[in-house]
């Protein structure tokens, strides 16, 4: 009976100390926290964003860029949605790809976060009509173009899209 009681004694106190050791661990860092926690972060994805047509998210470990083609000029609700725009749309994030893996890893260097990823939505109001992601593997070592410099290649690329689409109505 003694020896019952002891080893139930034995295995609540090996439970207390697991419950406690798992409570006490840390949660781990993510990139949104990462921002709350370093106000200035958010300011000046804020500031950078303010007169473009890009709204910027961070949740989790994801950097959310969408890019809302009803607040842009050329584009209507039935050219947006073609299937050329969206075909354009999708080889223009391909080929940036490594300018936006680039933002994951400089990200994932800057902050020591490991696992960032760069969403790039392009939407109709609240509709995604074409989305991709990048991480730092997508990264391209040389010869980077710059995040504004890509988003305003692939722009073009779909306006024309767009203007051959509407031409061709």
């Amino acid at each position: 009976m003694k020896k019952r009681t002891l080893i139930v004694l034995m295995l609540m106190t090996v439970i207390t100390v697991l419950c406690f050791t798992a409570c006490g661990k840390k949660e781990a860092m993510t990139l949104e926290k990462y921002c709350k926690d370093n106000p200035d972060v958010q300011e000046s994805i804020n500031k950078a964003m303010s007169d473009s047509n890009v709204l910027v998210e961070i949740k989790g470990n994801d950097i959310i860029y969408s890019f809302d083609l009803s607040s842009m000029e050329g584009y209507t609700e039935e050219i947006a949605k073609t299937d050329a725009v969206k075909k354009a749309l999708e080889e223009a994030l391909t080929a940036a790809g490594p300018t936006f893996g680039n933002i994951s890893k400089s990200v994932e260097e800057s902050t020591g976060i490991e696992g960032i990823n760069t969403i790039v939505n392009y939407t109709w109001g609240d509709e995604v009509i074409v989305t991709k992601s990048f991480t730092s593997a997508d990264a391209e070592t040389s010869g980077e173009e710059t995040p504004a410099e890509a988003t305003e290649e692939a722009n073009e690329e779909a306006a024309e899209e767009a203007e051959e689409a509407a031409d061709g109505e």
